[in-house]
């Protein structure tokens, strides 16, 4: 039986560390290696994972010895290295045929892991696969947070059926675009197949949208990203990142940019830029109001453009598959539903700041 690895980045998430383990040790798959990587956190969730293992200090960092099964593996990072790194330190220590990078505001149902290697197995073109993941929204209803990713002409990006309700629209196992990073499954040949300088989410990403990142990378590689329905989890949101916070905002705009800048066709970019251009005046326009300091992102992206370029140029170099296989996924976009859902959330972001 395939070995998992499971590896969960944590700042500050000391509340929820409990409940996301518990829920990992509860799984009915076997054959699990768990992994967690601490960002420098300052809660409190250093000593409480201290308290669970044996460690010892050796060159590539602190690692327990006989750990409890809580915590197999303790990497303990002196700052906040970011999402990326931190889910890339846990891969490169884990020893697993799958890995499975898990959010700490993450609770999986008992038969997640199993259920998510099922699907891979169906085939071996098979390099990721997403599960449904649902939560509550504001007023206590269960609703979908995602069950795979969508990318618009626009490259404006979603989580498939965000929040809807579950009425058993996404009930069917199908072929998506990409996996919500909180709580994918990966298969090592993949991830190796896909790296780029070693890395396998890119670090210059910090947090947000490494793993759009990755879905990309490996459509381009020709690996498949399957969804079943039959692996269930819930997600609290807001873990180790609160939602529209600053530097949400800031790494959202500078990535979406390095994002299109490595993996994007020109071709494709030419074809559809009126409504790239537009989306991205609107988006501006928005945070110009609600988060101006988060279009500073964009002199990181002219900072990173020269290492940006050269990892470009090795995407494409590597690709196999051809601009009509990417176009499939590009949808079109919705407008009206854009706007209304802007409006609703400003008009919610200051009835609360009054």
């Amino acid at each position: 039986m395939e070995l998992v690895s499971v590896i969960i980045p944590n700042w500050n998430g000391k509340s929820l560390l409990n409940e996301c383990l518990a829920s990992v040790y509860n799984q009915t798959y076997p054959n699990i290696e768990i992994i967690v990587v601490d960002n420098g956190s300052t809660d409190g969730s250093r000593e409480y994972l201290e308290s669970r293992v044996e460690r010892v200090k050796s060159s590539e960092g602190w690692h327990n010895v006989g750990a409890q099964r809580a915590v197999p593996l303790l990497i303990l990072n002196n700052k906040n290295e970011g999402f990326a790194k931190a889910v890339n330190q846990g891969i490169k220590q884990s020893k697993g045929t799958f890995v499975m990078p898990l959010n700490n505001d993450i609770v999986l149902e008992k038969t997640f892991i199993e259920e998510m290697v099922k699907a891979a197995k169906k085939d071996s073109k098979i390099g990721t696969v997403s599960g449904k993941l649902i939560r509550n929204d504001k007023y206590g209803q269960i609703v979908i947070d995602c069950t795979g990713h969508v990318i618009f002409k626009n490259r404006l990006l979603t989580n498939r059926g965000f929040n809807e309700l579950d009425k058993g629209q996404y009930d069917k196992e199908e072929y998506v675009f990409g996996a919500s990073g909180a709580a994918p499954l990966y298969r090592r040949l993949m991830l190796n197949d896909i790296a780029v300088d070693g890395q396998f989410y890119d670090e210059s990403f910090f947090s947000f949208l490494e793993d759009v990142d990755l879905d990309w990378r490996a459509q381009l590689r020709g690996w498949s990203v399957y969804y079943t329905p039959l692996a269930v989890a819930f997600h609290h949101r807001g873990g180790s990142a609160v939602r529209r916070s600053k530097i949400v905002e800031m790494h959202n705009f500078k990535n979406r940019y390095l994002l299109m800048i490595k993996n994007d066709n020109a071709k494709s970019v030419a074809k559809n830029l009126p409504g790239i251009l537009f989306s991205d005046l609107v988006k501006s326009g928005a945070l110009l109001f609600r988060c101006p300091k988060a279009l500073l992102g964009i002199a990181d992206v002219i900072k990173l453009l020269p290492q940006t370029l050269k990892k470009r140029k090795v995407i494409q170099q590597n690709k196999v598959v051809s601009l009509d296989d990417m176009e499939k996924w590009f949808r079109p976009f919705s407008y009206r539903s854009w706007f209304k859902r802007h409006i609703r959330e400003d008009v919610y972001k200051l009835r609360d700041e009054g």
